[in-house]
């Protein structure tokens, strides 16, 4: 079991991953039960009367929307709650995948058996991403299922369109935590820098559209790509999962190349 860590990791997740799940679950039932027993026009009444700036720095660029199932999902759970979960899994396993073991100097041990370097992150990173893959589709299956025993019609396509784009924006932040981790071999730094480019991200995409100066700037930001299109509304784009794939890529392999030129006697 020691030389196949992305097993290993995957076993240590079990616990987690059965309390990610009934967590995700007790809150979807909630959203989907106060849906089912309130009249969403009332909200969307209130919604309108809402100052637009304040609107659009809530609920993203498309702003807020109560007038119907996908409306409610995109502001009580898909611009906050669930990005923090994915955000939060990722972040906090990829910036662990080296410097965990090497703070607790259990690396050297390691890779004294016959793994090499390349083989032990890249192990750890594929951890990542399937755990955050498990944070997504739990949130699919969720709201899928409970879609159907609340009588709620919740379009296929656009939940798993912003699944998706869940999943992708989380892996992305995680394969950064990778890298940070990789250059300071400081687990906590590597987690709060992650975290503290997420906020920023998602900071930037909901107040640039309120400022034309700034309008721009919402490109630079990750959850422009993840929100800024209302996959649950509108489906698949046609290009915005290409940002996160590209980032993705560039620091898997950043974080391979400094994993294995390191000096880490």
């Amino acid at each position: 079991m020691l030389t196949n860590i992305f097993l290993k990791s995957l076993w240590d997740f079990r616990k987690a991953a059965i309390y990610w799940f009934i967590g995700i679950f007790l809150l979807a039932t909630y959203i989907m039960y106060v849906v089912s027993t309130i009249e969403l026009d009332t909200f969307q009444e209130i919604s309108k009367s809402m100052p637009k700036t304040l609107s659009q720095f809530v609920g993203g660029e498309s702003g807020l929307d109560f007038g119907s199932i996908e409306g409610f999902l995109n502001a009580q759970v898909f611009t906050i709650m669930a990005p923090i979960m994915a955000i939060a899994v990722a972040v906090n396993y990829g910036g662990k995948a080296t410097a965990q073991e090497e703070r607790s100097r259990s690396l050297d041990i390691i890779l004294s058996t016959p793994i090499s370097r390349e083989k032990f992150i890249s192990q750890k990173i594929f951890s990542m991403i399937i755990k955050t893959l498990f944070i997504a589709l739990t949130h699919w299956i969720a709201y899928i299922v409970l879609g159907i025993i609340f009588s709620q019609n919740i379009p296929v396509e656009g939940l798993s369109a912003i699944c998706l784009n869940l999943f992708l924006m989380g892996i992305t932040f995680g394969t950064i935590s990778v890298f940070i981790g990789t250059l300071s071999g400081n687990a906590t730094q590597a987690i709060s820098i992650g975290g503290a480019l997420a906020l920023a991200g998602y900071l930037i995409s909901n107040i640039a559209p309120l400022v034309d100066s700034l309008n721009n700037t919402k490109y630079f930001a990750l959850f422009y790509y993840y929100k800024g299109s209302d996959p649950l509304k509108f489906g698949f784009h046609s290009w915005h999962w290409i940002p996160f794939v590209v980032i993705t890529f560039i620091f898997i392999f950043l974080s391979i190349y400094q994993f294995k030129k390191r000096n880490l006697l």
